[in-house]
């Protein structure tokens, strides 16, 4: 079984990209998170866990991998022509998650999502950029259960995504709640594969305004 763990994870995010996204002006709003982002990137331990799995059988709206049945006419579709995919959790890690807890202010909370959400930012380019290069990969795509519509891969389908990958909580500290949710909630999972044409989530999502758009909605 084809299954590896990285946990060296470099943190590349800055003081300053932290301060520009949360359009912090005040100096003591500035001292505050820049003792809060330095804590953060002390503690932080991001990790990224991935298996290779391969296809065994599409019959749409199902699609068999490595033994497991999934439900999604959009995983279907997204698996012609594809041979192997990387089923996957990236984190933030539990370690900055822990410690982001003991602080009750509700802003600073909010500052802390933030850079807990771009080190999880840095564990899943880092895993994507790893996989392309590994395995000889130009363009890579990913399918996540829970993103773009509530139909596009329904979230309870996480269920059956985390056997797949195996030993998840062990390796990663990421666990589901009873309602699928990952915790730490900055953690994603997925599958990763080649494709001649990327392919984003955000396409087949209707929710506008959403801050973390990548591209327009487009359901064709």
């Amino acid at each position: 079984m084809e299954r590896f763990l990285l946990d060296t994870i470099p943190v590349t995010a800055t003081t300053d990209e932290i301060i520009k996204t949360l359009r912090l002006e005040e100096e003591e709003d500035i001292l505050l998170i820049t003792g809060l982002f330095a804590k953060a990137t002390e503690l932080a331990r991001p990790k990224a866990l991935y298996k290779v799995a391969y296809l065994d059988e599409i019959d749409s709206p199902h699609v068999t991998i490595d033994g497991v049945r999934f439900n999604s006419a959009v995983l279907a579709h997204n698996m012609e022509g594809v041979h192997r995919v990387f089923a996957y959790v990236c984190t933030c890690g539990k370690e900055v998650d822990d410690w982001s807890h003991t602080e009750k202010d509700y802003i600073v909370n909010f500052w802390l999502d933030i850079i807990k959400e771009r080190i999880l930012l840095d564990a899943r380019n880092f895993l994507r950029e790893y996989i392309k290069k590994k395995y000889g990969i130009n363009t890579i795509s990913s399918i996540n259960p829970g993103s773009g519509n509530v139909d596009t891969w329904p979230i309870a389908q996480q269920q059956l995504l985390f056997p797949l990958i195996g030993e998840v909580t062990e390796d990663t500290g990421v666990r589901l709640t009873d309602t699928c949710l990952m915790l730490p909630t900055k953690s994603t999972s997925g599958l990763l594969y080649g494709s001649d044409k990327e392919f984003i989530n955000c396409s087949l999502c209707e929710r506008k305004n959403c801050p973390r758009r990548q591209v327009e909605y487009t359901p064709a």
